[in-house]
């Protein structure tokens, strides 16, 4: 006998207070999607501006939101085959839907948790002329790999692009020299200043920007580990998709990641008690 699903996170597409852009943690005030936009309350917007207008002001300016139904002939296909490989599958398992930004976890015939879900934002021209970048969830099936309960976030390079008005660079090997004669070097898991025999740590928030250049934090440093972004808990499904909760929930249940799987603290946390290493991912 099917159960019933005994946790639900609601989430209509809701129209958000400017301030939201400010502070997209702030509580949104709900309005129907199909209010007619010179019906709306004045000072409101939807989502889908929001999130647009938010990625304009990182310099992407032109969002390819994710979309809720298949484009063309073999964006159906893959849709089709990935959806019935989901509904055929047996046992506990995640299953994603892109189109309708939901997850479930599913033991058998039972749903254990339907849950809002945040997807990637879809392809992206990047910031100051950078070329394109594909941030889509994709489809197929994986495999519950790892967990982690408070996690920190380890940033591809793209990360860095247009965080900064001048040149970018790899963080090189043997340092970076300073006009004092003093030099920026990396010791174990920890970027600082070598002073002689003394060694200041630089703060892994601080932006490593010397003689008007970025360099990009080394692989394996504290200063390349970013706290909070991916919530209470995650889960790593390989080459970097994450199912992850998050400290801004304005992109749960729309199209405003690189291609993770984003959920509310609550959920993510029940999907992390219960779905165990090596539980299958269906992602359609």
């Amino acid at each position: 006998m099917f159960s019933q699903v005994h946790r639900f996170r609601t989430l209509g597409m809701a129209a958000l207070a400017a301030l939201g852009l400010a502070a997209p943690g702030l509580a949104a005030q709900a309005q129907p999607d199909t209010v007619p936009v010179d019906e709306r309350p004045s000072g409101l917007v939807t989502r889908e501006e929001l999130m647009a207008d938010r990625l304009r002001r990182i310099g992407v300016d032109n969002p390819d939101p994710a979309p809720t139904a298949p484009r063309n002939r073999a964006d159906s296909v893959e849709w089709i085959r990935w959806r019935r490989a989901a509904n055929a599958a047996t046992g506990r398992r995640i299953v994603v839907s892109i189109y309708d930004r939901k997850l479930w976890l599913i033991d058998g015939r039972d749903t254990l948790l339907e849950a809002v879900a945040g997807v990637g934002m879809g392809v992206v021209r990047g910031p100051k002329g950078i070329g394109m970048r594909d941030f889509s969830t994709p489809r197929g099936r994986r495999t519950v790999l790892a967990k982690q309960a408070d996690p920190k976030w380890t940033p591809p390079d793209w990360h860095y692009e247009g965080l900064h008005d001048g040149p970018l660079r790899q963080f090189p090997a043997g340092g970076i020299p300073l006009e004092d004669g003093t030099r920026v070097v990396r010791r174990g898991q920890h970027l600082g200043v070598q002073r002689g025999a003394q060694f200041d740590t630089i703060p892994a928030e601080r932006p490593l920007v010397y003689g008007g250049v970025m360099y990009i934090p080394p692989f394996g440093t504290v200063n390349r580990q970013i706290p909070d972004v991916l919530g209470k808990f995650k889960l790593d499904t390989g080459d970097g998709i994450l199912i992850h909760g998050t400290n801004d929930p304005l992109a749960v249940g729309f199209w405003g990641t690189h291609g993770c799987v984003r959920l509310f603290d609550d959920d993510i946390e029940f999907v992390f008690d219960n779905a165990p290493v090596g539980t299958p991912v269906f992602i359609y």
